[in-house]
Order: C-alpha cells, then structure tokens, then sequence
C-alpha cells in the first residue's frame, strides 16, 4: 500500500477498520483508491464495510477518515465533514482565514493565509489600521481557541492605503518584549500619541437596522399581556442571578428560585457568612499579582480591586451589593444584549444578532414599564410596600429604607434613569471599542 507509515487492521461487526499512522500521510486520493481496488480483487469474507483512519504519532485525532462499503468506488467525503476547530489545528489555510474572518468581520478586514517554508503568512487589508498589539492578540487568541499547536510561527502583514506594519510572532508566546518588526511608509509616532491614534466606531447599515427592529419588537412584545408573562420569567431569572452571584461574593451562599407561592422569584440565602469564601477569592487576587507581577498596570489594578472588595465586604455595603445587583445585572444585561445586536459579536447561528436585540430592549422596556408602574399606579405602589407575604421587603423599599433614608420614589427615578443610560453606554463601548480593548491587552500583558 505504501511506506512510511504503520497501519492496523481489525474487524468489527462486519466492518474492517483499517488505521494509518506515520509522520507524513498521504492524502485520501493518494491511498484509498488502492486500498479499495486491492480489497474488491480479493474481498474477504464477511466484510461488508470499510473504516480507514489516518493519523499523526501523538495526536488523538485523525487527519482524515473515510467509510464506505467494499464493491464501491471511492467517493470523497466533503471538507466540511472534518469539524473546523480539526482542521485550524492541522494548518488548514482556508479553515484559518474562515476563522480570522470571523473574527475580525466587525473591523472589515480582508484575510488572506498562505504558508512558505513552515511559516504561516497572514495578510491583512483593512481600510484603516487597527492598533498592533489589539489585532496580533486577536489573532493569537483566535488560533490557539481552535487548538492550533502553542510555537506555531506566524507572520503578520497588515496594510491600509497609508501605512503598513509587519510582525512575527509564535502561538502562545506574546509579550511585551516581543521582536516585532514594524514598516511603515510615515515615521511612526511616538508611543503617547498611540491612543489618539485609535479609530472610533459608527454603527453600520446592519447594525442599525436590527437595534431598530429590536426596540419595535421589544416595545410589542411588552404590550401583549401574554407575551410579556411568558418573557418576564427571563427577567426574574437575570435577577435572582444577580442576587446570588452578589451573595456568593460577600460570603452567603445563595441558591436562586421561582416563588410559586407569590409570584416572580426569590433567592434562598444563608445568613452567617462563609470565611472560605474571601479567603479563595484574596487567594485568587494574590496568584493573579503573582502571574501578572512584572506588569505594573495590572498589578495595581488589582490591589486596588482588593481593597474595594475589603472596603465593601466588612461594611454594610456588602448588603447594599447584594440587594441591589438583582436589578443591577438586569441593566448589564440589557448593555450585553444591545451590544451582541449591534455588533454581531461571537454569533455562531442565524438571526442570533435580531434576538438579541429584541430581547435587551424587551428587558429595557420592562423595567422602564416596573418604574412607571411604581411611580404613577397608587394600587401597584401599595402592593410593593406590602412586600413578599407581608413579610419580605422588596428591594427598592430595603435600598430606601434601610440604607439612603429617603423615598422610594427617589431610588425608583434613580433606576429609572439607569434604565436610559444603559443603551448610551452601550453605544460609547461600541464607539469606543478599540480604546478599552486596548486597555484590556495592556492588563493582560506579563
């Protein structure tokens, strides 16, 4: 059949599964057909079908794999039976670009991979320059996603009519000493200027056009008595969520839940705290300094976040943050959702964007519907200071009470006016996406 390889045989209800394993493997076309022609001249007995699997010393998966049935011709299978992440982990160029596509559509870059002497080329053409570091970082996440080997060498090339800059780097190995090569044909500014330099973002056509759509469908779907019910149960379940996460946090272990008896949800909460639980998250704080310790940036950002979770833990904050990130993660929600619709960020299926907007302006206008509710409907306002049984304070009622001492109406506008400016900062975190992605790489640098 060939050299170079090992091959094993063994049969199994009425199926003979042959695999290939060597360092280079010759392509379906090269070594089925013979395998197939050699089997028909001399069938044996009682096998029907045929399993063949080539593979790599030390690699679990198969390069390729075909099935078919003795006395029939090869036929090929399609490339799309190899799943994608296999096929970026083989250096499959077209399965690369597909993925970097992706990746990179909402920045409209065009992607081109080829490979010369062992050395993957991936040239880029963009309209206008991204910042470097943000889009290698990209890239190198992206590939090592799909289980791409870590060392792999990777050469970068990007271009816009102005400028172009030029980069190697290997799979897994980035840092902020990495020899990259830059050409450009202006002189390079200097590196305070490397912020200002950073393009803003406008919503396209598309990206308009779904927000549009969702906040119409999001409006309807809060008219209809049915409809709203039916949806609302997406909202409890994002608020408990808020609650128990928030309580996990401060130490109360917390298990969100329907209430069937009165209505909407509940969270069941311990109320003596757990001492494990600042302890594995001070421990958590400490092995991230200890990764990040050569970088000054994170590692202030992260004594700074130890002393706010101190500060708020031992204080009565710590029951502020519990009771209010029930409406609190409602809001980031609905700031995920509308962000997801207009950017169309890691979609895998269809019509994924358009749900994601009708569902973050559903949730907004549901909220926004509760505090009109609460501000203008005497009967709904006396059944909230009623509380859950008459027994449990709503939140609202807790934050006034218990906390500000002032009136309900003043958290309810409060909320109210959270409501509104989710969607602006949403938009801001789009328009400005290149600035905190930016921040992001320069935290995540050792």
């Amino acid at each position: 059949m060939g050299q170079g390889f090992d091959y094993t045989i063994f049969v199994e209800n009425h199926t003979l599964h042959l695999a290939l394993k060597g360092a280079k493997i010759p392509s379906q076309h090269e070594i089925i057909p013979q395998i197939i022609d050699c089997l028909n001249e001399s069938p044996p007995p009682g096998i029907t079908g045929l399993k063949i699997y080539a593979q790599i010393p030390d690699d679990p998966f198969p390069v390729w794999e075909y099935a078919g049935e003795l006395g029939q011709s090869f036929q090929p299978p399609p490339a799309q039976q190899i799943p994608l992440w296999q096929r970026v982990k083989q250096g499959d160029m077209e399965a690369m670009t597909t993925v970097l596509e992706r990746t990179l559509a909402h920045k409209n870059i065009q992607v081109k991979v080829k490979q010369i002497n062992g050395i993957f080329h991936i040239e880029l053409t963009v309209h206008q320059l991204p910042e470097q570091a943000l889009l290698v970082k990209l890239i190198d996440q992206e590939l090592r996603r799909y289980k791409m080997p870590s060392l792999t060498q990777i050469q970068v090339t990007a271009h816009d009519a102005h400028q172009t800059w030029e980069t190697e780097f290997h799979l897994g190995q980035l840092s902020t000493h990495s020899s990259a090569i830059e050409k450009e044909t202006h002189s390079p500014e200097p590196a305070s200027h490397t912020l200002r330099t950073l393009p803003l973002y406008s919503l396209d056509s598309k990206g308009k056009n779904i927000l549009f759509l969702g906040a119409i469908m999001g409006f309807l779907l809060c008219l209809i008595p049915w409809l709203r019910f039916i949806l609302s149960y997406l909202v409890i379940i994002i608020h408990e969520l808020g609650h128990t996460v928030a309580g996990w946090f401060m130490g109360y272990p917390s298990i969100p839940a329907f209430d069937f008896i009165y209505g909407g949800g509940i969270t069941l909460q311990l109320s003596e705290r757990w001492a494990f639980i600042p302890l594995v998250i001070y421990s958590g704080l400490g092995g991230l300094i200890y990764y990040f310790r050569r970088n000054r940036l994170t590692v202030n950002t992260l004594i700074t976040i130890a002393l706010l979770y101190t500060l708020i833990y031992f204080t009565r904050l710590s029951q502020l943050l519990v009771i209010s990130m029930g409406h609190g993660l409602e809001l980031l929600f609905i700031g995920i959702f509308l962000y997801r619709a207009a950017t169309g960020w890691h979609g895998q299926q269809p019509g994924e964007q358009s749900l994601y907007g009708i569902l973050g302006f559903f949730i907004l206008f549901y909220d926004l519907n509760f505090v009109r509710q609460l501000l203008f409907d005497p009967v709904m306002r006396e059944l909230y200071f009623m509380g859950k049984g008459e027994v449990l304070d709503h939140d609202f009622v807790r934050i006034a009470r218990e906390f500000l001492q002032v009136n309900l109406s003043l958290v309810v506008v409060l909320f109210g006016l959270l409501c509104l400016l989710t969607p602006l900062a949403t938009w801001g975190l789009y328009r400005y996406q290149n600035y905190w992605r930016y921040a992001c790489v320069q935290l995540l640098r050792r």
